[in-house]
C-alpha cells in the first residue's frame, strides 16, 4: 500500500510528458497550417477584382435584344428613344438592372469615357408623359426632379467602342442617326483588364447572341451564329 501511495503522488512520468508534449505539438502544427491556407485564401479572394466586363457586354447584349422600340410622342413627333455613337448609346428596354422598375421598361444609357477609362452606366423608369425628362436623360442630363428616380453605376474598362449597321448596311457606322428606325445590328469592342480586346454583335430586338467573325469582323452580316 505505503508504495501505491506513493506512485499516485509522483504524477505523470517522463515519458508521459513526451508523449503529450508530441501529440499537442502534432495539433498545433495542424492548426496553424489550416489558419495560414485559410489566411491566404482570404487574401486572394479580397484582392482579385473580378473582370467585370464579359457581364457589361452581356447586359447590353441582354437589354438591346429587348429593347422596346414603341413610339415616345416627343415635341419633334413620334419616334423610337435611340442614340449611339462611338463611345455611348442610349434606348429603351424592359430588361432593368436592379429591377426597380418592376416589370416597367426603363431607359438606359452607357457613356464611356476616354480620359478616366470608366464607363458609366444609367436608367431610368420609363414615364411616357414626360418626353423631355427621356431627352435629357438620352443627352447626359437629368431633369431636377429625376434625379432621385435615376440609378447610376461606373466600371473601369480600358476601351469601350461602339457601332452600328441597319438592315441593308454594307459597313458598321460610328454613330446612328435615324430616327424613323432601330438599327440592326451593334458591334461592341471592349478591352478587358488583361488588356486583351474583344468583339462582339448584339442584335436588337433579338434574343440570339452571335459572336463576330473574326476573319471579317467589320462588315454585317459577316458574324457566326
Amino acid at each position: 500500500m505505503p508504495n501505491s501511495e506513493h506512485r499516485a503522488r509522483a504524477g505523470f512520468t517522463l515519458i508521459e510528458l513526451i508523449v503529450a508534449t508530441a501529440i499537442s505539438a502534432l495539433v498545433i502544427g495542424i492548426v496553424s497550417v489550416c489558419f495560414s491556407f485559410a489566411l491566404r485564401v482570404w487574401q486572394m479572394t479580397t484582392n482579385s477584382k473580378p473582370d467585370q466586363t464579359f457581364r457589361l457586354a452581356q447586359l447590353l447584349q441582354r437589354q438591346l435584344a429587348e429593347c422596346d422600340p414603341t413610339p415616345i410622342n416627343f415635341e419633334q413627333g413620334a419616334r423610337p428613344l435611340f442614340a449611339g455613337d462611338a463611345n455611348s448609346i442610349c434606348f429603351i428596354t424592359s430588361h432593368s438592372v436592379k429591377a426597380i422598375s418592376r416589370g416597367v421598361p426603363v431607359a438606359v444609357r452607357y457613356t464611356w469615357d476616354a480620359g478616366s477609362q470608366v464607363l458609366s452606366y444609367s436608367e431610368l423608369v420609363l414615364n411616357p408623359y414626360r418626353p423631355d425628362a427621356l431627352e435629357k436623360f438620352a443627352a447626359g442630363r437629368t431633369a431636377s426632379d429625376q434625379k432621385s428616380d435615376v440609378r447610376s453605376y461606373k466600371v473601369d474598362i480600358p476601351k469601350f467602342a461602339l457601332s452600328f449597321a441597319g438592315k441593308s448596311a454594307k459597313e458598321f457606322s460610328p454613330s446612328w442617326d435615324s430616327t424613323e428606325e432601330l438599327p440592326l445590328e451593334i458591334l461592341l469592342n471592349w478591352e478587358g483588364p488583361d488588356r486583351t480586346v474583344h468583339s462582339v454583335a448584339c442584335m436588337v430586338n433579338s434574343p440570339f447572341p452571335i459572336e463576330v467573325n473574326l476573319l471579317n469582323p467589320s462588315t454585317p452580316g459577316g458574324l457566326n451564329p
